[in-house]
């Protein structure tokens, strides 16, 4: 019974899948997206498969796109327009039920990608859109398909500041709405076009279009089944009557911006705009800014500044630093500095400036870090070099834009904080050199002071010399005269290479070995070590080797000196190591204070010019003393910071 019943699934999907009809490729073609048609997407889908020899996967695919998109199915839509052009541009030559339909799938695609806040890949997508319509001109409703593409176009050069470009598509927008005969498409552009020339100060020019966008709405008679919202109607007539005002104003025209205002405002109230649903909460405050400015013209300052004040007080609650807000903010602050100008309140006038070049500036930092946020986007998925090309443009564009009214007043506040800026950065500059230049005289100043203590210790060695009668006083004062040439050009260095100080370490070795007294000594180097390229501070490896000869193995036979050499990696420092088999370091100390009877001069002013440079490289600059367990001679690690050359 089970086996039947399959049996009988199988024949009736067998019969049913054999009794549905295969489309021919001139129905596919000519099928329009009508509500009505959509029934057919799946019998297109089905016909594509039974017969490969079809072409109509970009129309099923274009089909589905614009259903998805009417139902608000934002990811289908996109996805489904994805793959009506990846199947046109498969294509191997051109198909006319393709060509026909393609540009409406780029323009859905880049309707998402702008929503998707990737506006360059979406002009490329429209753009792409736009071609085809011009490629293909036949198609019934190309015309208003390239509207559409036009209309989207202008929109998002005018989000990226390219206002001439936005211009420029609007007017073949505009062009398209004449010969399709779209009425109200008509009015639209000639109010967006209007918008535009006044962004560009063409005032002239906007105000031929915004008052011919209200003629064609005087003779319009709205009937109730117009597919065309009410609001809408009367919302837009407000605003090229609020725009009219604002350019009599810039025109110094003050009757007839009374007038424009006025009558932008009976609209507004005889219309009931307040309660529209179309208006956001920030953009019914605009009649208010009108009314604002048209009790100041009747001379009610007082009334006209509570007015404005509350529109102000609105529009601070929570700043969103869009365009219109932006828009509405200047506006009211431009006319609450007249009522406070007429009224003889300065201090508010230049408070309310102040204020909103504090918001402006902060509005162009938001717009540039925004574009900086789209624009690193856009960076993963276009060519480098033409992604970071128009970020800079942008970024150029957007650091220009603060150019408002009442400039006199910005520029005095911009200039006041840069000469405050510019003498705190000239007053910290001069405090750097002055704390540079002491720190470079202490150590010069140091320096100096260990050169007459070595001078001082080898005339000792000379007078030694000279009182055994010794053949080795002219010898040792020609070695000795060409190792203090060499000691003296260092010391006047702040840094010197440390395959050089190496050598004058060396030279002294020798020359106390041979003629002041016999020990081996052995320097060794890391062989890792570049010593060309390290630059250490002169001066410091001597002084300890010298203490070790004179008060380590000077009473030891059989003396021995060695001199490591070797990069400290955890301090990121040089670490030498002077390691002496002598009486230790301490008993020779002790040594030297009671035959001399004073501190060592050499030990305080290396000491002090440890602490020098450990303040001046922010690092651990020292010697540490290592005594040997059986008191035979001692190990001093002295720790030095270095610059690569």
């Amino acid at each position: 019974m089970k086996g039947l019943f399959f049996i009988l699934v199988f024949v009736f999907l067998s019969f049913d899948s054999s009794s549905q009809e295969i489309l021919s490729q001139h129905t596919i073609d000519t099928i329009s997206f009508a509500k009505t048609n959509r029934p057919y997407i799946s019998k297109i889908k089905y016909s594509l498969n039974k017969d490969k020899s079809l072409k109509g996967w970009t129309k099923y695919y274009t089909f589905k796109s614009y259903v998805h998109l009417f139902k608000l199915e934002n990811d289908s839509a996109l996805s489904n327009a994805h793959k009506a052009i990846k199947a046109y541009e498969s294509l191997e030559q051109g198909h006319p039920g393709a060509d026909g339909i393609a540009h409406k799938a780029y323009y859905i695609k880049g309707l998402r990608e702008y929503f998707a806040t990737r506006p360059l890949t979406a002009l490329q997508t429209l753009y792409r859109g736009l071609e085809l319509t011009s490629q293909y001109p036949e198609s019934p409703d190309k015309k208003s398909w390239r509207f559409y593409i036009l209309e989207r176009i202008s929109y998002i050069h005018i989000d990226l500041g390219d206002i001439d470009l936005a211009l420029r598509a609007r007017k073949e927008a505009f062009r398209d709405s004449i010969w399709a005969n779209y009425r109200f498409e008509v009015i639209n552009n000639r109010l967006d076009i209007g918008y535009l020339y006044k962004h560009k100060k063409k005032y002239d020019s906007a105000k031929v279009h915004f008052n011919e966008a209200l003629r064609m709405y005087k003779d319009t008679i709205l009937l109730d089944n117009d597919n065309y919202d009410k609001d809408v109607f009367f919302i837009n007539q407000v605003r090229a009557l609020d725009a009219l005002g604002d350019i009599a104003l810039y025109q110094n025209q003050k009757d007839s911006a009374y007038n424009n205002f006025s009558k932008a405002n009976k609209i507004f109230l005889d219309k009931e705009l307040i309660n529209s649903d179309l208006l956001s909460s920030k953009s019914k405050l605009s009649p208010l800014i009108s009314y604002g400015y048209m009790l100041f013209y009747q001379d009610n300052l007082n009334e006209s500044e509570t007015v404005l004040n509350r529109v102000r007080d609105s529009l601070r609650k929570k700043y969103n630093y869009t365009r219109d807000e932006r828009n509405l903010y200047i506006r009211v602050c431009d006319f609450l500095n007249k009522v406070y100008f007429k009224q003889g309140a300065h201090e508010k006038s230049t408070s309310i400036l102040s204020e909103l070049n504090e918001y402006l500036i902060t509005y162009h930092e938001k717009s540039i870090a925004k574009q900086l946020q789209l624009y690193a986007s856009e960076f993963e998925l276009k060519e480098k070099d033409a992604s970071i090309s128009k970020l800079e443009k942008i970024t150029t564009q957007q650091k220009t834009i603060i150019k408002q009214r009442n400039i006199i007043n910005w520029v005095i506040i911009g200039l006041f904080l840069s000469f405050l800026i510019l003498g705190i950065v000239l007053f910290r500059q001069n405090k750097l050199k002055s704390k540079y230049k002491t720190t470079i005289l202490e150590q010069r100043l140091l320096r100096s002071q260990l050169n007459p203590h070595f001078l001082f210790n080898s005339l000792g060695t000379i007078v030694s010399l000279t009182s055994n009668e010794s053949k080795n006083v002219i010898p040792y004062t020609l070695k000795l005269s060409n190792l203090l040439r060499s000691i003296l050009e260092n010391s006047r260095e702040e840094f010197v290479s440390l395959e050089e100080e190496i050598q004058t370490v060396k030279d002294y070795l020798e020359l106390q070995s041979n003629f002041s007294q016999k020990f081996d000594h052995v320097v060794e180097i890391d062989p890792g070590l570049n010593v060309q390229n390290i630059l250490v501070p002169p001066m410091f490896i001597q002084p300890f080797v010298e203490n070790a000869i004179e008060h380590g193995i000077a009473a030891v036979k059989d003396g021995e000196i060695t001199l490591k050499i070797i990069m400290d990696d955890n301090e990121k420092l040089i670490k030498s190591s002077i390691i002496d088999n002598g009486v230790g370091y301490a008993k020779g100390q002790e040594i030297k204070a009671k035959n001399s009877g004073y501190e060592s001069l050499s030990g305080s002013i290396l000491k002090d010019r440890f602490k020098i440079y450990s303040r001046s490289f922010k690092v651990d600059a020292r010697f540490d003393v290592i005594e040997n367990t059986d008191n035979k001679g001692s190990r001093v690690d002295v720790y030095l910071p270095y610059i690569l050359e």
